[in-house]
């Protein structure tokens, strides 16, 4: 058979039952082109080059109220149009349509003849459509202008029956946002047989396998359909996410993935992708970014479930607030030293890492203690010291506020001064008191000791190697010479001591006080013999 046969050719064969038409050169399936086959009930066009099929073909309105096998695999058809749905009707439960459509090009979905659901019954079809090019169910569902409603209504369980059911192996469908809802009312249906007592029955729409491709490394790999693997479902988001990040959707997780980690960034973006429902959360990923050192004011915070700002170099907070009502922080390994006071009275339940930061637990940070001790349920780590050196590893919530302000080997080392200082000066004092005692008896005692000792603090000779022609001036009065300045003299020269006399070595006829003057100079010392006469003749010298 080919293209250019027309109704005629067949009419003779009202009656047959099995028509095989395979590994031919059909290219089309004109309209008409079966019409007289009232009892053709099964139809074989495997391996031709048929690429287009009339809207008319296969029709309920047709001659072929009795087809209920067709198998146009492996042929070329790239669009499809929903006539095996409407085929479907003429079938029942035990007396099912089959339809193969198997190893064609088919990606698009058209809906020329006007197809409406099941407005004319509903359809029992069995289709196989593995092996061809479909990314997304949601475009079989527009080309044919079908919505879930009239899908679950229609083609779904009726009865306690499958009216319906279609594999789609092997297509490389996407496990992505589109076709995630489709899966996950595939997954229902699966369900329902369970609870009608089914055992193994195939799904309604058989998609068991699915590519995902991973939006980090862009790596695909297949997947099976089930409960637990619809948390892969992932679609990338390209509009507002920030230059270098990877912007995730996880509908099964209605979370938003921002993969921001290790790109250099120095402030949190401005925006991200806008969340498809109130549901969706943000899941932000900023760490292991060391040039960010602040965390401001993000519009998005509001919506975010999580916020992993871990190794960076944040040291500052400006909204300290805001940040703590996000379910999940991470602040892991950061330049944070304090915490503003205003966290007391925040009171939040989510977790918080605040761990591996340089805390300083200083006098005016004891406070944090209380603080943390009143989240200590919602910490994922220890908070550790790191300043003073005497608290570095101390968990700040075991420290008591006297650590905090006291330093007890500063303490000790206080006292000990104290007590040292104490001991030195009470030594020093004694010493002092001492020499006092000693001072006060050598000074009574002196006349005595420089006469026992024959040693006087005035002895030695200050005038060594000058030339001078004396070793003493012997100064008295004159009324004084005789009685006890000559015997003084005396005592001085025989002990060797060269001794300016006046009565003897003063010149005669020069001014008395050119003579002291002379003698005061060129001798040694001067020994003044202080008497009463010496006195009043010193005060009328110089009268």
């Amino acid at each position: 058979m080919t293209t250019t046969d027309s109704p005629d050719c067949l009419s003779n064969l009202s009656n047959l039952f099995r028509l095989t038409a395979s590994d031919n050169a059909i290219v089309t399936l004109h309209d008409g082109v079966f019409d007289g086959l009232r009892n053709l009930y099964s139809l074989d066009l495997r391996r031709n080059r048929i690429s287009s099929i009339g809207l008319s073909v296969f029709a309920v309105s047709s001659d072929l109220d009795s087809l209920f096998h067709i198998d146009i695999a492996e042929n070329n058809l790239t669009s499809l149009e929903p006539w095996l749905l409407e085929r479907g009707i003429i079938g029942s439960f035990g007396n099912v349509v089959w339809i193969n459509l198997t190893n064609n090009n088919i990606s698009k979905f058209t809906n020329e003849m006007g197809y409406h659901g099941c407005d004319k019954g509903i359809p029992f079809t069995n289709v196989d459509l593995s092996d061809n090019n479909i990314r997304h169910i949601e475009n079989i569902l527009k080309g044919w202008q079908l919505d879930i409603g009239t899908l679950v209504s229609c083609y779904g369980i009726n009865n306690g029956q499958v009216s319906m059911m279609v594999w789609m192996n092997r297509n490389n469908i996407l496990c992505d946002c589109v076709n995630y809802n489709f899966y996950k009312i595939e997954i229902g249906w699966q369900n329902n047989y369970n609870l009608i007592g089914w055992q193994r029955v195939p799904a309604v729409w058989k998609l068991m396998d699915c590519t995902i491709v991973d939006p980090i490394t862009k790596k695909s790999s297949s997947i099976v359909s089930n409960v637990e693997n619809l948390s892969l479902f992932v679609c990338e988001l390209t509009e507002r996410c920030p230059a270098g990040c990877v912007c995730v959707r996880r509908p099964a997780n209605a979370t938003l993935h921002v993969y921001c980690s290790s790109k250099n960034i120095t402030v949190l973006p401005l925006e991200l992708p806008e969340l498809p429902d109130s549901r969706t959360k943000y899941k932000l990923d900023f760490s292991n970014n060391r040039l960010l050192r602040r965390l401001e004011h993000r519009d998005y915070f509001v919506n975010t479930s999580i916020l992993d700002v871990s190794d960076c170099s944040v040291d500052d907070v400006s909204n300290w607030d805001e940040i703590d009502k996000i379910p999940d922080v991470i602040l892991f390994g950061n330049e944070i030293t304090s915490l503003p006071r205003s966290s007391l009275s925040i009171n939040t339940t989510g977790k918080l890492n605040l761990a591996s930061n340089p805390w300083d637990c200083s006098c005016d940070n004891k406070w944090m203690s209380e603080y943390f001790s009143s989240i200590a349920d919602r910490l994922t780590q220890k908070v550790l010291c790191y300043s003073p050196s005497r608290l570095r590893g101390t968990n700040i919530i075991q420290i008591s506020d006297e650590e905090f302000c006291v330093d007890p080997a500063v303490e000790a080392a206080s006292k000990a001064v104290t007590r040292a200082l104490t001991i030195s000066m009470s030594s020093v004092v004694s010493a002092i008191v001492f020499l006092l005692f000693v001072g006060v008896i050598l000074y009574r005692l002196r006349v005595k000791l420089y006469a026992r000792w024959k040693f006087h603090p005035f002895d030695r000779d200050e005038c060594l190697g000058e030339d001078m022609d004396y070793d003493v001036f012997l100064s008295c009065s004159t009324t004084d010479n005789l009685a006890h300045g000559n015997g003084i003299r005396e005592q001085l020269e025989q002990n060797g001591y060269r001794v300016c006399y006046p009565p003897r070595d003063f010149l005669a006829g020069a001014p008395v006080s050119e003579n002291i003057y002379n003698a005061i100079v060129r001798s040694k010392r001067t020994v003044c013999l202080l008497t009463v006469h010496f006195c009043q003749r010193f005060v009328s010298l110089y009268q």
